[in-house]
């Protein structure tokens, strides 16, 4: 029976009591995912909204359940790139995803799922960004491969500003200072801010060497997330130079991404902005900071070793058609170090519209 027939049947396999199916309403798949309590909101169904308006992937929710009750949910995006081939990615373009169970047994029906929903589709491989405690601490099955190449930086923020401040190093300190006496402003926003931020951002993007996302992907997310986004800017004078977009989940403020012009970072404009959002959160009563992934030894872990964060590995679980073998990014490809300075000395109007196309591909 093939794929769109099993879809419109909804049930797609039953194993130990417990039967996966092709989720299709919201509100239960994301009553579910808050009684569980995740440490981010990447399960939640408004993802699968955002990933397939912005980038134009399909998306497959699998949940399984026991009658009317679902004890896990899986999502899982079906992404077709020209540089790596078609693979299913939870959830590409953001740090966290994976099976969300509260039982080992719905884990393993998921994940046996998604091995079959692989096979069907055809694709090289199978990636869970797993995140969480429990997740890290479940038992990953023979067919599948765990990689920690990347880790998280989190503060945990004290309850007053002073205090924070203390635990910095006297050079991290002054260069605040610095920046406070170049008289570089600080500005909150929402959607309003998304055209700077953005500018700001896809400069940043040009000058590393990698492609950078549509406007669209942010403007999905601040409509439907309107309420837990904040968009940080610093002005020097009348020009913005850097800026942050932030997502807030219970007593966690989140970093996506951020940006910085590198003519104002002798002004410590890059500084000013991790000080302002710290204080901020600080002072809105939030207890922890994810500063977002990064690789071990890179310049930006560098940055943000400097701000005291407690550094976790981020587990991903890999599933490989046998034989095939597994294509990730890596920065030591001879390759994808020669895109990258290429990409560096483009134009910006040629990377700003030819890197939406190819980073769609890139999650």
């Amino acid at each position: 029976m093939n794929l769109a027939v099993r879809q419109r049947k909804s049930v797609l396999s039953s194993s130990r009591g417990l039967t996966v199916e092709f989720a299709e309403r919201s509100d239960e798949w994301d009553s579910y995912v808050e009684s569980v309590k995740p440490e981010n909101l990447y399960h939640r169904w408004v993802w699968r909204d955002v990933i397939e308006k912005s980038f134009g992937h399909r998306a497959y929710y699998l949940a399984a359940a026991a009658g009317s009750t679902i004890h896990g949910v899986l999502p899982l995006v079906h992404v077709r790139s020209q540089l790596f081939g078609s693979f299913l990615v939870s959830i590409p373009f953001f740090s966290y995803g994976g099976v969300l169970a509260d039982k080992q047994e719905a884990r393993d029906v998921l994940l046996s799922r998604a091995m079959e929903l692989g096979r069907e589709l055809k694709v090289r491989h199978i990636e869970l960004r797993d995140s969480g405690l429990a997740q890290a601490a479940a038992p990953v099955p023979l067919a599948w491969t765990r990689h920690s190449h990347k880790v998280m930086m989190e503060i945990e923020l004290p309850p007053a500003a002073d205090i924070y401040w203390k635990r910095l190093s006297s050079g991290m300190r002054n260069k605040i200072r610095q920046a406070q006496k170049h008289k570089l402003s600080v500005e909150w926003g929402g959607i309003e801010a998304l055209s700077v931020f953005y500018q700001i951002f896809t400069i940043n993007m040009r000058n590393l060497g990698t492609p950078v996302y549509a406007r669209q992907f942010f403007e999905e997310q601040l409509r439907r997330l309107r309420d837990r986004i904040r968009i940080l800017t610093i002005w020097d004078d009348k020009i913005p130079v850097a800026a942050a977009f932030l997502t807030a989940h219970r007593d966690k403020l989140e970093l996506p991404w951020s940006a910085s012009l590198s003519t104002t970072r002798k002004k410590y404009s890059h500084v000013l902005l991790y000080w302002t959002f710290v204080e901020k959160a600080i002072e809105e009563g939030f207890r922890k900071i994810d500063l977002g992934r990064c690789s071990p030894g890179s310049g930006t872990y560098e940055f943000k070793r400097h701000w005291n964060p407690v550094e976790r590995p981020l587990h991903w679980n890999y599933w490989r058609v046998e034989g095939r073998p597994l294509q990730t990014l890596s920065g030591d490809n001879p390759k994808f170090k020669l895109a990258t300075a290429i990409w560096k000395r483009l134009p910006l109007i040629v990377a700003n519209r030819l890197g939406p196309k190819l980073v769609r591909g890139i999650p």
